[in-house]
């Protein structure tokens, strides 16, 4: 902060530092008016009957040097014309000076000064002051020097109070200070003034003032703030360049023409004593430099419409070719002055490449006639090696090679330009070509999906045999229907329909026996389940084994035993559980009865150490 940096050196007395903070305020009030100064700071100090006024803004927001100083001077020149004597500087002669500076936050020394007399009163239509940018700004050592080197003063050198005759090496000492402003007192011979009045009244001027300064500016076109006709003719510029860069028609190349122009009328509504004229010119070569080149094109497009128009009336004359050669050569030779890094680039590099295509089929139309007649003969000699073709050919391959024998000749006909002599017999040929080709075509598209459907089939039926031999009756099954649906889809009339025919009956039996041995896996597996159930428990009943012509159960040790000490219990007179046991036995008898019913497989029932055979049961049929 401002405040900060001047709290290092001697203040003023009372009276001047509240005169000095008040005018400080009222400058920054009047700077507020302009763009970029939201957050300007003002600070005030008198050094050797000179006032000096420092602008302070962040260095993300600059305002215009030119509008701030103009803005100051006009209103410490002719808004408060008693300001010099008020601040002692009426003595000073020559009249006394202001210099004010603009330095941006965290930088040493100021990028803008201008000078100007307190005592001058400026003419109302007088220009703002003219201050050099930021680029051109001199620094600490190389400020405009006056009489002495006190003279040299930017805001380094009066923070630092630098004596007159400082020494180099104090000088480079106070080169490296902060570039603050600092008080210096005034004359003691200074009469104090304590009475609030004068300043209530020159506050009442300043608001009445800073009115008539922004009347004053807004009175001259782009003489502060934003340059609307500048602004306009900058979006102009960019919606033409937009409509440049993606052109693809004369129509868009219109509209992006009276975009320039206008832009080009408004620059021109910007005066030549405007901060933005130069900005304003600069523009205005680049829209005119647009415009020339639009010209340019235009011609281009022009003669390549004339070179069209007689391209469409065919058959033409030699001379008539000539003069449409002549056409496409003058607008490329027109296109090609249009340089890569214009707009136009892309829709003329299209144009070029359009305008020389026609330019070589221009060129070709003069022997197009006998090429035709050309092109004729050889397309009949192709459609005569086609049907030759055609009569031998019995694989995929030949009847591939008869079509594309036919589509060379019926594509070589339709090379044959409207324009020839020739075009008429040419569609009389497609005419008859045509309808052999897609015969063939057809032919061999047949004979492709024969070989495909056969080859499928073939290796279908390898992968059931295997699946068979692994008694895997599901995967041979399913396989088996796929590879007799493939065998069934060669179609007749083909190469293939003839071995195709046996293996339909082949992979139909196979596929029975499939079906039946996977029913018998089936039960199988059904008689597995049953078993397993039934030699369930706790202990285990018994165990199992199914052969290709019997089962066999063997009881458990423990399920035998168990049994045995029911029934020499129930021998014993316990009646209930020899009821209990027998009617163990029976129910399962009867399930197993029931499971070597199911199966079709007879049932063998033994011992625990498989020595004795219990009981059997042969099923019904």
């Amino acid at each position: 902060m401002l405040e900060t940096e001047l709290s290092n050196y001697p203040m003023e007395t009372a009276t001047h530092q509240g005169d000095l903070q008040r005018l400080a305020q009222q400058l920054q009030v009047q700077a507020r008016s302009l763009p970029a100064t939201a957050h300007l700071q003002v600070q005030c100090v008198v050094r050797q009957g000179k006032l000096m006024v420092l602008g302070q803004h962040p260095a993300a927001e600059t305002p215009e040097p030119q509008s701030v100083f103009g803005v100051w001077q006009h209103f410490l020149s002719t808004v408060r014309p008693g300001l010099a004597e008020e601040l002692g500087l009426g003595a000073i002669a020559p009249p006394a000076l202001a210099k004010l500076y603009l330095r941006a936050s965290g930088q040493r020394q100021p990028h803008a000064a201008y000078t100007f007399s307190i005592a001058q009163s400026p003419d109302s239509d007088a220009l703002p002051p003219t201050v050099p940018d930021q680029s051109t700004v001199p620094d600490h050592s190389e400020l405009p020097s006056e009489a002495t080197a006190d003279a040299v003063e930017d805001p380094s050198t009066a923070a630092s109070g630098q004596d007159v005759n400082a020494t180099p090496a104090d000088a480079e000492s106070s080169a490296l200070a902060p570039p603050s402003l600092v008080e210096t007192p005034l004359s003691s011979a200074r009469p104090a003034r304590s009475s609030r009045l004068p300043w209530l009244v020159a506050g009442i001027g300043v608001s009445i003032a800073g009115f008539t300064t922004g009347l004053w500016l807004m009175s001259r076109p782009c003489a502060m703030g934003a340059c609307e006709p500048l602004q306009t003719a900058q979006a102009l510029n960019q919606q033409a360049t937009q409509v440049l860069q993606t052109a693809k028609t004369e129509q868009d190349l219109q509209q992006a023409q009276q975009q320039l122009t206008e832009a080009n009328r408004r620059l021109g509504e910007i005066p030549i004593w405007s901060s933005h004229h130069g900005e304003a010119q600069t523009l205005q070569q680049v829209t005119q430099s647009q415009l020339d080149l639009l010209k340019q094109v235009f011609v281009a497009t022009g003669k390549a419409a004339t070179a069209m128009q007689k391209s469409q009336a065919l058959p033409q004359t030699a001379a008539d070719l000539q003069t449409t050669q002549s056409l496409w050569r003058e607008a490329i030779a027109q296109l090609q002055t249009v340089p890569a890094t214009s707009p136009l680039h892309t829709f003329v590099q299209e144009h070029m490449r359009e305008f020389a295509t026609n330019l070589e089929a221009t060129g070709k139309l003069s022997t197009a006639e006998q090429q035709a007649q050309k092109t004729i003969a050889l397309a009949k000699d192709t459609a005569r090696i086609a049907t030759a073709r055609q009569g031998i050919a019995q694989s995929v391959e030949n009847w591939q090679l008869a079509q594309s024998t036919w589509q060379v000749a019926v594509n070589t006909l339709k090379q044959i330009p409207s324009s020839t002599t020739s075009y008429a017999e040419a569609q009389q040929l497609l005419s008859d070509y045509q309808p052999k080709l897609m015969a063939v075509r057809d032919r061999a598209m047949q004979e492709q999906i024969a070989r495909n459907a056969f080859n499928q089939a073939m290796v279908l039926a390898q992968k059931a045999e295997t699946a068979q031999r692994q008694n895997q009756w599901n995967q041979a099954v399913a396989t088996w229907r796929e590879a007799l649906a493939n065998i069934k889809q060669v179609p007749q009339n083909t190469a293939y329909a003839e071995p195709a025919q046996p293996l339909v009956a082949s992979y139909s039996t196979s596929l029975k026996q499939a079906e039946a041995q996977l029913q018998v896996a089936l039960a199988l597996q059904r008689t597995r389940d049953d078993l397993n159930r039934v030699c369930a428990g706790s202990p285990k009943l018994c165990t199992y084994a199914i052969a290709s012509d019997v089962i066999r159960v063997q009881f458990t040790a423990d399920y035998e035993r168990r049994l045995r000490t029911a029934f020499m219990v129930g021998r014993a007179g316990d009646n209930g559980t020899l009821g209990g046991a027998v009617n163990h036995i029976e129910t399962l008898q009867t399930a197993l009865q029931t499971i070597s019913n199911n199966a079709g497989l007879p049932l063998e029932v033994y011992s625990a150490d498989g020595s004795e055979l219990i009981g059997s049961f042969n099923p019904k049929g």
